[in-house]
């Protein structure tokens, strides 16, 4: 089922006693395998090294070691390995070149896959964006997941080396579960802290400070959970009150936050008469809740069990964000903080070594980011 290629292009096959597939919507796909490096699997322990690749026959996708650890099993070592799929390998290229102002899409993605070997596809189109910095001069996975993904609001899959992008992953009304009738779960969570009724919202001033566009919009759900207040979007992008409207309506979190887990047997075949359940990544669909509240929710995740698939589970419901994204956002976030400090210190060059910085705001806002403070 899988083999391993290490850089020197030697080739070895795994018989894996255990691996699993995650795929989660907007994520690198990441495959954990284990083994014993006894028989057959001698040669694959040995290759378990920096850029080694694991190859899935069936499915022909590559992946590239991130990490292995091993333990004594008598005589023989218990070897675990984690594989993300070679898309992330993008993050091999640092991004030298910079765009600013407005630019596509198109613009952006040109930039940050030239050169690379890696191919892009955009399957809907999207608005031009203006950065009030400039883009680039960073590693190119990153500048996509961190920078591109949410500022053109766009979702991804990837397939090899090739990213399709699209407006939405998925599609709508691809399953129903019931609470406490078909919908049995491994494990469930609900956040109810999040939730809100009514929002208010404006949107770009006038010469006079007025703004060019308003709403407001209260839930349907106010009937179940009262009137509660999100907190007012003011956002200078909208001239025109019924595109804030909709705008407003897509932010207002008026349900519970929700997560399941199921078995992918059981969700697949525990559907309403007449519906099939459809377990593919990012597809939405609807649990009606015990007090009879329809909340939409998304499957997120799947971790799909190779050796043994009466374990493949679905998680759907709210997002969590994965290491690669946590990781990779406290890194832009490093970058944005060291950027932030070199601004409030270049404004500072004119004081004298020997006087103090007396003014408070900036005081506090070095200490925020970890700069310089009087001592």
């Amino acid at each position: 089922m899988f083999y391993l290629r290490d850089v020197l292009g030697n080739e070895a096959p795994v018989i894996a006693s255990a691996a699993t597939l995650t795929r989660t919507v907007n994520q690198v796909d990441q495959l954990d395998v284990t083994f014993t490096n006894g028989g057959t699997n001698s040669v694959a322990a040995s290759m378990l090294q920096p850029r080694t690749l694991l190859v899935d026959n069936e499915s022909g996708e590559s992946y590239r070691i991130q990490t292995s650890n091993g333990s004594n099993i008598g005589s023989h070592r218990s070897m675990r390995a984690t594989f993300l799929a070679v898309i992330h390998d993008l993050n091999d290229h640092y991004v030298e070149g910079k765009l600013t102002k407005t630019q596509s899409l198109d613009n952006c993605m040109k930039l940050i896959t030239d050169g690379t070997g890696f191919t892009y596809t955009i399957h809907d189109s999207f608005s031009n964006y203006s950065f009030s910095e400039d883009f680039g001069a960073g590693a190119a996975f990153d500048l996509f997941l961190n920078t591109l993904m949410s500022d053109f609001n766009f979702e991804w899959t990837s397939t090899g080396k090739h990213i399709d992008i699209y407006k939405t992953v998925g599609k709508r009304n691809a399953f129903v579960w019931l609470d406490s009738l078909n919908l049995s779960s491994l494990t469930d969570e609900s956040d109810y802290t999040t939730v809100a009724t009514h929002i208010k919202g404006t949107g770009k001033l006038d010469d006079k400070e007025k703004p060019l566009a308003t709403a407001e919009y209260t839930s349907p759900n106010a009937k179940t959970w009262g009137v509660i207040d999100a907190e007012p979007v003011s956002d200078e992008r909208f001239t025109n009150s019924d595109t804030l409207l909709t705008y407003l309506k897509s932010k207002l979190q008026d349900v519970p936050l929700i997560q399941r887990t199921a078995t992918l047997n059981n969700f697949q075949m525990n559907a309403l008469p007449g519906a099939v359940n459809d377990s593919t990544v990012g597809n939405y669909g609807y649990i009606r809740d015990r007090h009879g509240v329809d909340v939409e929710t998304r499957i997120s995740e799947t971790v799909i069990d190779l050796v043994n698939p009466v374990t493949t589970s679905v998680t759907f419901g709210n997002m969590t964000k994965s290491f690669t994204q946590i990781t990779a956002g406290l890194q832009t976030a490093h970058s944005d903080s060291g950027k932030q400090i070199s601004q409030l210190k270049a404004g500072l060059d004119s004081v004298s070594g020997n006087d103090l910085i007396t003014d408070t705001t900036t005081l506090s806002r070095l200490n925020a980011l970890g700069g310089a403070v009087n001592g």
